[in-house]
């Protein structure tokens, strides 16, 4: 009788943890851009074994931190894809494709809802154009499959 319920609170945990890696990432990246006055771009990549990865992908995907400046751009940091999660948008129609990006004042490129899915379990990052990030639960959808 139980072990429904407890298989619930193991989804609910897992969304929440992938959620929390994604925010840690997102406050990473707008904290080292404001730190060393460089533009930080946080991205999906499908190949994390270059030594430069591509962005490219979703976020459902590894991600990666990479700072752009004038000698080019550093790979600062790479964040390993949550197992067993969905990363899509708020309504969970879409996997969410392109880059986050904050200049050296931390302020962000776009708004943005990575909402995380374990089963019907729902835990999001919301960023707005200040680029402060935040977690929320229950703030998107789970879909039961993602277009394109």
């Amino acid at each position: 009788m139980a072990a429904p319920s407890f298989k619930s609170q193991i989804a609910t945990a897992r969304a929440k943890a992938g959620a929390q890696q994604l925010y840690a990432a997102v406050q990473f990246a707008r904290t080292t851009a404001q730190l060393t006055g460089r533009t930080v771009m946080l991205c999906p990549i499908t190949d994390f074994t270059a030594e430069l990865p591509e962005c490219g992908g979703h976020f459902g995907q590894a991600i990666a931190a990479i700072a752009m400046g004038r000698e080019g751009s550093e790979l600062l940091r790479i964040w390993s894809p949550p197992a067993g999660l969905t990363v899509t948008n708020r309504s969970g129609a879409r996997w969410v494709r392109g880059a986050l990006q904050w200049d050296s004042q931390g302020l962000g490129s776009r708004n943005l809802t990575l909402s995380v899915c374990a089963q019907q379990h729902n835990w999001s990052v919301i960023t707005n154009r200040l680029g402060r990030p935040r977690l929320a639960s229950d703030w998107g959808v789970c879909p039961a499959v993602v277009g394109i």
